[in-house]
């Protein structure tokens, strides 16, 4: 299918056997790869930090697998094995682990952790700007339920069930309902990338995790589950491959995000 990709390149043009560091950042929920030019001083990063930047467009995906959806939309299959290697065989860009660094804000966060933690050795560090962190210890309740009668369930009161959001009186967002039943079981979905919450201890007991760079103002809706985040990276042992920016009275803000790429870039000194 059609997908639409925006590549920035510095203004003074690589040298002969130049590679360069790559940046790849994934925009948030009803955006695209023309969001961060909109907000985003990119002009003004790059200026400062010799680099590309790659932009690609996920529609709502959350930059998952809907499989079931169309012919089926495999972003993580499509990043992976034809997003990166034509970037790497078109642009004079480095495939090295240390030359990449993923990042992205709200759904992108969530994004950047998530293909994060299904190809870790690609990336040198990510950065997750107010993400959405998918708590599911909840699910482990219904683990045995398939997804048909779970969003039943769901429907008929949501509630009754947690919100991604962090708003109770809400309930569940169809959105979140149908990350979760768009597999066969409960079980399945909590076997797969989607469930970062999942996955993430997985990475950091093999050693693999990459470095990660926290951003989250506390007026933010996710701001708990950041703090339940950094506790948890704390008992697995994996604090120092962390660096949490927590914002003081700071919203789930466009402005913050941008900036705080900027503060990505500086801090790895990309």
């Amino acid at each position: 299918m059609p997908t639409d990709v925006t590549v920035l390149l510095p203004d003074e043009p690589a040298a002969e056997g130049e590679k360069l560091k790559t940046v790849w950042l994934l925009h948030g929920a009803c955006g695209d790869h023309r969001s961060f030019l909109a907000t985003a001083d990119l002009d003004e990063m790059m200026r400062k930090h010799r680099m590309a930047v790659v932009l690609p467009s996920a529609l709502n995906s959350d930059f998952g697998n809907y499989e079931q959806f169309g012919t089926g939309y495999n972003f993580p299959a499509f990043f992976f094995e034809e997003l990166m290697p034509f970037i790497y065989a078109t642009f004079p860009v480095s495939s090295a682990k240390e030359d990449n660094y993923l990042a992205g804000v709200s759904m992108g966060g969530f994004g950047t952790f998530s293909l994060g933690l299904q190809r870790p050795e690609k990336f040198a560090a990510l950065g997750v700007m107010g993400a959405s962190l998918r708590e599911s210890d909840f699910l482990k309740d219904y683990i045995d339920m398939d997804s048909t009668e779970f969003r039943k369930l769901v429907l008929a009161d949501r509630k009754a069930f947690p919100t991604e959001y962090g708003r109770a009186e809400e309930g569940m967002k169809l959105k979140e309902l149908n990350v979760i039943t768009k597999y066969p079981t409960i079980r399945d979905f909590l076997a797969s990338p989607d469930a970062m919450w999942e996955r993430f201890p997985e990475v950091a007991v093999r050693g693999e995790l990459p470095e990660i760079y926290v951003a989250c103002g506390t007026a933010d809706l996710f701001y708990p589950a950041t703090v339940r985040l950094q506790k948890r990276a704390e008992e697995l042992g994996v604090a120092d491959r962390m660096f949490f920016k927590i914002a003081e009275g700071v919203g789930h803000y466009e402005d913050f995000f941008d900036a705080e790429i900027g503060c990505f870039l500086d801090y790895y000194q990309i």
